[in-house]
């Protein structure tokens, strides 16, 4: 963690993303497949040299806290996020298929918040520590 750096710039680019499965389905509820879930954003986030720090898969969304190279549109780090993790769900879970026809998981939209002044990444790591089912 702290600064990184490419060939020509040092930055410390943190934010708060959020997106759910389309028509908000229950498709991730069991503790194995939210496992490999994370893992499988951790891998794609390394491919595009992001940096995943707290991911939580819940049964119908996720929340992660993501540092994404300045190279990189934050718009474009989700769509990445989303697009590959798509191809790669539906390839290990053929009952997707089923529930999805129409090759989408993912909503369209999604939330992101970029950390400051007003908001450290502490602090969206605690809430994203929060967001479990279990309560």
């Amino acid at each position: 963690m702290g600064i990184k750096h490419t060939s020509h710039a040092r930055y410390e680019l943190w934010y708060h993303v959020a997106w759910g499965t389309k028509y908000r389905k229950r498709v991730f509820t069991d503790k194995v497949t939210q496992s490999e879930v994370e893992k499988l954003l951790r891998e794609i986030a390394l491919q595009y040299d992001m940096e995943i720090d707290r991911v939580e898969v819940l049964s119908d969304h996720i929340h992660m806290s993501v540092s994404v190279p300045p190279r990189i549109a934050p718009s474009h780090a989700i769509q990445i996020l989303k697009s590959v993790s798509t191809k790669l769900l539906f390839k290990k879970y053929k009952f997707l298929k089923g529930m999805y026809w129409g090759g989408e998981i993912w909503i369209a939209g999604y939330f992101i918040r970029s950390c400051g002044p007003g908001l450290t990444k502490e602090a969206i790591n605690r809430y994203i520590d929060e967001q479990s089912e279990e309560l």
